[in-house]
């Protein structure tokens, strides 16, 4: 299917905004349940996480990384401080960065998590981003999860950097959530294959973006935290 061996799951919900506080919790639990099982199943001891929420802060349909990241609670700096503290949390050592686009930063993503790679040496990177959806029904409705990493950038068009085991030499865990559709996927079915590969590329996202991306960061951080952290 053109992808990388891996473990690949998605967690199907109804649109994220609708779901009450209970339903929320409910799919932070699975996200994290799914966490551990990826972790445990690859063989990792995450004893120390880079979080990495990718995206534009900027533009609400590609924040979802940024606005998660934003949400889980970091824990290095507890331990450097105060180890015996750290110790009684029984909690990893998560850190959290948010290196921005390129457009923003004059930076590529993947250099820059690189680059805190080498300094930090994490056991694992959790890499948080948006994606683009084939299918409309999965705006908004669905988190995929995998063990084989992300190419930041790539549902939409633009060049990727990858994030990958091999790229990092770190193993990646990526989640994402499709919040935008390339207007030709909307195609009707009368409409020929052949005029809907003419026409120019438009993605577009739910007015309810807005919404959507608070609760799916939130849904996401908070999984997170309840798998490696801390649950404020």
């Amino acid at each position: 299917i053109g992808r990388p061996e891996g473990l690949y799951d998605t967690l199907n919900t109804c649109r994220m905004d609708l779901l009450d506080r209970e339903s929320r919790e409910d799919a932070a639990e699975e996200i994290a349940k799914e966490l551990c099982h990826l972790i445990e199943t690859s063989g990792i001891i995450p004893e120390r996480i880079l979080v990495a929420g990718l995206g534009n802060r900027a533009l609400t349909p590609d924040s979802i990384g940024t606005e998660a990241a934003a949400r889980v609670h970091p824990t290095m700096h507890i331990k450097e401080f105060d180890p015996l503290y750290f110790e009684r949390l029984e909690c990893s050592e998560i850190a959290v960065i948010s290196p921005g686009v390129p457009a923003k930063t004059g930076l590529d993503t993947a250099r820059m998590i690189r680059a805190i790679c080498r300094e930090i040496s994490p056991d694992v990177v959790i890499a948080i981003d948006a994606l683009a959806a084939r299918e409309s029904e999965r705006l908004g409705t669905t988190m995929q999860i995998c063990n084989t990493g992300i190419y930041a950038g790539s549902g939409v068009g633009n060049s990727s950097s990858e994030l990958t085991k091999e790229s990092l030499g770190i193993p990646v865990i990526a989640i994402g959530v499709p919040t935008v559709i390339d207007t030709r996927a909307l195609c009707g079915a009368e409409a020929s294959v052949e005029k809907c590969k003419r026409k120019s590329a438009m993605f577009v996202s739910p007015k309810e973006i807005n919404e959507i991306a608070e609760a799916a960061a939130e849904i996401i951080a908070n999984g997170i935290n309840s798998a490696f952290g801390l649950t404020l």
